[in-house]
């Protein structure tokens, strides 16, 4: 799997390998959560059943050093972003995109926290564990607020969903897929990944 890894950010003329750890200056607590990655194939498993449509518009929540937002950049959709606070994972992320190779969609890296973001702009978030459950609370919240605002069908895609009971809160949420690590349908995906919508929206196809 590593080997594969390396072949594609090869091919895709990026770098995001490796690991960052947070210092004081990055958080003074512990909702920030250490910097890692999904295997390329895993990602673009997930992303290829969303049945992407070209006014989706993808949001990467704590996108590091932007691995799924370069990935997300090479389908047909309005636009992708990344959301990072990290001042040298946005550094990055911005480089990485800059070098990306068979991009289709435009994508930006936008420095800031996850709960400040305008979050009328999205209709697929996704987030691989990136915070915890107090900042994940706020960012569910500001979704809400930005829907009450303008009204639209959304998908929220979270991997490694170690605070899924947050969601399990909301009752504008469903959960309509989960993926379990190791399922075989799914063997790509080495973590746990959960997926949700607007509650009684239309069937979103998976798989």
């Amino acid at each position: 799997m590593k080997i594969e890894n390396v072949l594609y950010e090869y091919r895709l003329g990026i770098s995001t390998r490796g690991l960052y750890a947070y210092t004081s200056r990055d958080w003074s607590h512990e909702e920030h959560i250490y910097y890692g990655t999904s295997p390329f194939r895993g990602i673009f498993q997930i992303l290829d059943s969303l049945a992407l449509k070209q006014s989706d518009v993808i949001v990467d929540l704590g996108c590091g050093k932007g691995r799924v937002l370069c990935c997300a950049a090479l389908y047909d959709v309005e636009r992708v972003f990344g959301i990072e606070d990290t001042d040298e994972l946005c550094r990055v992320a911005r480089s990485n995109l800059r070098r990306l190779r068979q991009r289709r969609s435009p994508a930006m890296v936008i420095h800031g926290k996850a709960e400040d973001f305008d979050y009328t702009q999205g209709t697929v978030f996704y987030m691989f564990h990136p915070f915890g459950p107090n900042t994940l609370r706020a960012v569910v919240s500001h979704i809400g607020r930005a829907l009450q605002q303008r009204l639209r069908l959304i998908r929220i895609v979270y991997v490694n969903p170690k605070h899924d009971s947050v969601l399990e809160e909301v009752d504008w949420l469903e959960r309509y897929a989960q993926w379990p690590a190791g399922d075989p349908s799914s063997r790509f995906v080495t973590y746990p990944v959960s997926f949700w919508r607007l509650h009684g929206s239309v069937e979103v196809p998976v798989g």
